[in-house]
């Protein structure tokens, strides 16, 4: 078998989606769900055990919550390794004999995803902007509505949002958030899809926190945001030099 390109954009092979699959599981990848409870979404470490390409399923170890979700309920997975984070939609797969035992099985079958979002780690600086400069962001979400907020922070792979909201019922599915909009220093605007990895409601402000995972995103948004980046740091440095001084 030829060896997987692991580069920016979507894998829809469905011998590399398998491949890729079973690279997470002997290369021990960090794998991940995105949960949602309450007003809260985070992911929760989970094990990938093991896929079953001629059946089409692949199989994760046990986790209460999800244990108690339905035949076809869909779930946002995660995973990362060195410079490499891919995410995908997976179905829970249960056949009508199976689910009078599936509620305490130790494992859970999924349904092998259609298409892994696959996104290259160049750089992990992550860059504070609250004290700095004031960056808006206009979140769209699958339903065309479209949400207000402003950067905290921000890399190339993605970005923490704060909406002077409560989207506790907006987001309440992770997957209902499809782009972003970040209005840059300099009239430049930077758009990207983006998926909603983790959230946290503040209830007395009424304020949300969103971090977000940046996908398919244009070789010319990359340039646009790299330059962002780098142009940050250099004032941070500055600002650190001037205060030394």
């Amino acid at each position: 078998m030829n060896s997987i390109s692991l580069t920016d954009g979507d894998i829809t092979h469905r011998k590399e989606v398998i491949q890729l699959l079973k690279m997470a599981i002997s290369q021990k990848w960090a794998f991940s769900y995105v949960s949602t409870q309450g007003k809260k979404v985070s992911s929760v470490a989970l094990e990938l055990v093991g896929v079953k390409a001629n059946e089409g399923v692949f199989t994760v170890g046990y986790e209460p919550r999800i244990s108690q979700m339905q035949a076809s309920d869909p779930l946002m997975f995660l995973a990362q390794s060195g410079g490499v984070s891919i995410i995908f939609k997976s179905n829970l797969n249960i056949s009508p004999e199976e689910y009078p035992l599936s509620k305490t099985s130790s494992l859970h079958h999924f349904d092998l995803p259609y298409k892994i979002a696959c996104t290259q780690l160049r750089k992990t600086v992550r860059v504070n902007l609250e004290a700095i400069t004031e960056v808006p962001v206009v979140l769209y979400l699958v339903s065309g509505a479209l949400i207000e907020g402003a950067v905290m922070d921000i890399s190339t792979t993605g970005a923490k949002f704060k909406v002077n909201q409560d989207l506790g019922q907006e987001l309440r599915d992770p997957q209902v958030l499809d782009a972003c909009k970040i209005s840059l220093p300099n009239d430049e605007t930077l758009q990207t899809g983006a998926h909603l990895i983790a959230m946290i409601n503040d209830a007395d402000s009424g304020t949300t926190y969103l971090r977000c995972q940046f996908v398919h995103m244009r070789s010319q948004d990359e340039e646009m945001l790299d330059g962002f980046i780098n142009n940050m740091l250099r004032q941070i440095e500055s600002f650190a030099a001037g205060s030394d001084s």
